[in-house]
């Protein structure tokens, strides 16, 4: 019975390690056929069935290599090395993928540099001539700043590995840094001529002497890499492209002739030559050489037509592309290009009507290529969505395009502008960062940063960042605007109108900041005719239409105001940014129920926009209406849990009507967590401690204020009652006399001047 059992098990095993090997094999023969879905499938299997089988982790993590996951092929690769700790095969393998990984991280992880450095010392520990042991020991002395280790390190691998091109490489770039520029050159123009088409080595040459000014070298270099690869279009391409930077037309165009006038070697000549024009920006050319195409192969003609339109789109020359989409479609209704196409020429004209049509297509797409849906087309979906105003939607699309590729500048630049957009600086912040942890100087990512530091109250941050992007791009007038807006927003009101003078008026931003620094002057006149020459310009721009319209407000001519935006929402009935608006001039007339009326068409129009519906509870609570408005709060932080504006106003609104304390408090703590920078947040915190009857805590808070941001009304008003409350008198009529002085709201000016009656 006994021994029948044993050969039960025996069995059983045999069986488990039959199928364990047979998903293994599955899997090789699924990678060597360059299926890695099916393959990485397959590894799994085997994997779940034996969670300690070293070589299927072993391939699953080259699988991963080969899908470019290098997150989920490294802790395959470590889980292989140690289970199969003698394979040398495996640790050579981790060490690598730990070696790219790291040097593609600018945050430098510290713990892939010790799995780097723990590797090197095991191989070099079984074999002290180890390639790799060496390598890698070679390329953390680089890291450590220990050029002669790096070097000595390299040259012992390559007594291993005679020329191996990669090392060799990174030889003469380790001996150039090290000043030991003559070996490092003789070293590469050996390896040139060893390896001769390996072309790395010629990039680093001609960045090498290009850097150096040594052009004629450069195009050496460059020409050298083309004799030595004749049918490598791409190398052509590259030296086309060093005549096009050298501005040498003649040679540029007699270097794509080798690729146009060999049609046998390079059958989709017109097609790379059309390419390399697109990239150049040389639009006009580009769509040349793709009608050329499409007339000299026939078969291909949808798409040299396809292409030719991206350039037409790229150019802006949105009517030739539109005909030319519409001639692709007659003929192919159903191709799916051409109908992206379509959608991205909808989006690109930027018509809030054309979004809708934008959007069908896109989802009617993403529907039919479900299984091959990339980024892009989640990005595009996002941008529809934008045009139409829906951010909410946009914003899901960004996150499902990060979902198909986590490091998508595009969609994180996207959801950086809609945090902003939606008062989520922090996030705003994350997804800059993001970008910015791989491309370090992204000038556009730097200013997303800037903006976000600003709406997070780092002012000081903020304007730095501004500072050396104007330095760095001094051609680039967006900093420059951020940097004048910062002013305007500190109330620095000269300082913001020699910035923004500087900057061309025919930029609507320009132009409406500009007459807000001048109104905030009360120069209504100058701001007046700022806007009139913008409008000139952009006639119907809504930007400067509503700002002619605040400012004639302003200048107390409350009836035009309201007259420029009736004009205006009968010109767009659907924009909720109008309503509410014209809503704030009836609130300046004193007319609080058409206030209300407009706010609460504003909030209907865009109900999931906080601004909006925060709007119409504050006018409730102007209007007196206080159930109505603490309903409305409520409402809004039910639905924006997270927002801290919605906790911010709330927790105000509570304080300033008698409601619980301990509720305001809460929302206001929260508020301030989410954003610790925000001085309007703390602003409320010091208040809810006010009417809790925690002076000290007030005072300290609106003291801190009131140093950091010593122009604002607000924070010295509440100072001043602070000081009021506590029995200094003589404090409180300093601080709210300075407060008057500094124009506070209508809301705080009554209050004040009440309060200081009181004193005197």
């Amino acid at each position: 019975m006994k021994k029948a059992l044993v050969v039960c098990l025996v069995l059983l095993c045999l069986s488990a390690c039959i199928s364990q090997r047979g998903y293994l094999d599955k899997g090789n023969t699924f990678f060597e056929q360059r299926k890695y879905v099916d393959a990485e499938i397959n590894y799994r299997k085997a994997i779940q069935k034996d969670p300690k089988y070293g070589e299927a982790f072993y391939r699953l993590g080259l699988t991963e290599i080969q899908e470019n996951n290098l997150p989920e092929a490294y802790y395959a690769l470590l889980r292989a090395s140690q289970l199969l700790p003698g394979d040398i095969a495996v640790k050579e393998k981790f060490g690598d993928l730990c070696l790219q990984y790291y040097l593609r991280d600018p945050s430098r992880p510290q713990k892939l540099y010790q799995d780097i450095k723990q590797t090197s010392q095991d191989l070099l520990a079984r074999n002290h001539d180890s390639f790799d042991g060496l390598r890698l020991a070679g390329f953390l002395a680089v890291e450590d700043r220990k050029p002669q280790e790096a070097i000595a390190d390299f040259r012992k691998a390559l007594q291993v590995k005679p020329w191996d091109p990669p090392l060799t490489t990174a030889l003469v770039q380790v001996l150039k840094a090290n000043g030991q520029a003559q070996e490092a050159e003789t070293l590469a123009l050996n390896l040139m001529a060893r390896q001769k088409n390996y072309g790395p080595i010629y990039d680093v040459m001609y960045n090498w002497y290009i850097g150096a000014n040594r052009v004629a070298d450069a195009e050496r270099v460059m020409k050298s890499k083309v004799e030595n690869n004749p049918l490598r279009p791409d190398y052509i391409l590259s030296l086309a492209k060093h005549y096009w930077t050298v501005g040498n037309q003649a040679e540029m165009k007699s270097t794509l002739g080798r690729i146009l006038d060999h049609p046998k070697d390079f059958p989709k000549g017109d097609l790379l030559v059309g390419d390399f024009y697109l990239q150049q920006k040389d639009y006009s050319d580009a769509v040349r050489y793709y009608d050329q195409g499409a007339k000299s192969d026939p078969k291909e003609k949808i798409a040299f037509q396809k292409r030719a339109v991206g350039a037409m789109l790229a150019e802006g020359n949105t009517g030739q592309a539109s005909s030319s989409i519409q001639n692709i479609l007659k003929e192919n209704p159903k191709d799916p290009l051409a109908r992206r196409l379509h959608a991205d020429l909808l989006i690109e004209r930027g018509r809030p009507q054309d979004a809708e049509t934008a959007i069908n297509i896109l989802e009617k797409l993403s529907a039919e290529s479900a299984s091959e849906i990339d980024p892009a087309l989640r990005f595009q979906l996002a941008r529809a969505y934008r045009l139409k105003g829906d951010l909410n939607s946009a914003r899901a699309q960004l996150l499902e395009a990060l979902k198909l590729r986590k490091d998508y500048p595009p969609a994180q630049y996207a959801l950086a502008e809609i945090n902003l957009a939606q008062h989520r600086p922090a996030e705003a912040l994350q997804y800059a960062n993001a970008v910015l942890a791989v491309h370090r100087n992204d000038p556009r990512a730097r200013l997303l940063h800037a903006q976000s530091q600003l709406e997070t109250g780092d002012a000081a941050g903020a304007k730095s960042e501004l500072i050396n992007l104007i330095k760095e791009f001094p051609q680039d007038n967006q900093p420059k605007l951020e940097l004048g807006m910062l002013s305007l927003a500190q109330k620095h009101y000269p300082e913001a109108i020699n910035i923004l003078g500087k900057l061309p008026e025919s930029d609507a931003r320009v132009a409406a900041a500009l007459s807000d620094a001048y109104a905030s002057q009360r120069q209504f006149d100058k701001a007046l005719a700022v806007l009139n020459q913008g409008l000139k310009q952009s006639p119907a721009s809504e930007l400067l239409l509503g700002q002619r319209a605040q400012i004639l407000a302003l200048s107390g001519q409350l009836d035009a105001s309201v007259a420029q935006f009736q004009k205006m929402v009968s010109a767009d009935p659907k924009s909720p940014v109008i309503r509410m608006h014209m809503a704030e001039v009836y609130q300046r007339k004193g007319d609080g129920a058409k206030a209300i009326e407009m706010f609460q068409q504003a909030h209907e129009l865009a109900p999931d926009d906080v601004a909006m519906s925060l709007a119409l509870a504050d006018a409730l609570n102007q209007a007196g209406k206080t159930a109505e408005a603490k309903a409305q709060y409520q409402s809004v932080v039910k639905a924006h849990p997270d927002n801290p504006a919605a906790l911010n106003n709330a927790a105000f609104f509570l304080s300033d009507n008698g409601g619980n304390l301990d509720e305001a408090l809460k929302l206001a703590q929260s508020a301030v967590e989410k954003m610790p920078g925000q001085p309007g947040f703390s602003d409320t915190l010091g208040y809810v401690y006010l009417k809790k009857g925690q002076n000290a805590s007030a005072i300290q808070t609106f003291t801190n204020l009131v140093r950091k941001y010593p122009n604002y009304a607000t924070f010295r008003y509440h100072l001043g009652l602070a000081l009021y409350e506590k029995g200094d008198k003589e404090g409180a009529r300093k601080e709210l006399q300075t407060a008057l002085n500094d124009h506070p709201s209508p809301k705080d000016e009554p209050r004040i001047k009440e309060l200081l009656n009181k004193i005197t």
